[in-house]
């Protein structure tokens, strides 16, 4: 999917994550990758997304779709008193 970058996987994939975690701008991602010495472009940052975005959620809903509605757990209502 990445196959001509020329930064790791990982720095990819965890920029992506960032942006869609923790709903950064895309200006944002960029300034704070370069103090740790990773220079990219903000149109590299939406271009990475679009590309790893359907392949994040698709592995999402195959990682939840074994644990979503195995067991229900019914909490009884309170009762109330009957006034006589």
């Amino acid at each position: 999917m990445l196959n001509r970058t020329q930064y790791p996987s990982d720095v990819i994939a965890l920029v992506v994550l960032w942006r869609l975690r923790y709903k950064l701008a895309l200006r944002d991602l960029p300034e704070m990758f370069a103090v740790r010495g990773i220079v990219f472009s903000y149109e590299a940052v939406r271009e990475w997304e679009a590309k790893l975005t359907p392949a994040l959620a698709e592995a999402l809903r195959r990682r939840l779709r074994g644990q979503v509605g195995r067991s229900w757990y019914v909490a009884s209502a309170p009762r109330r008193q009957s006034r006589a």
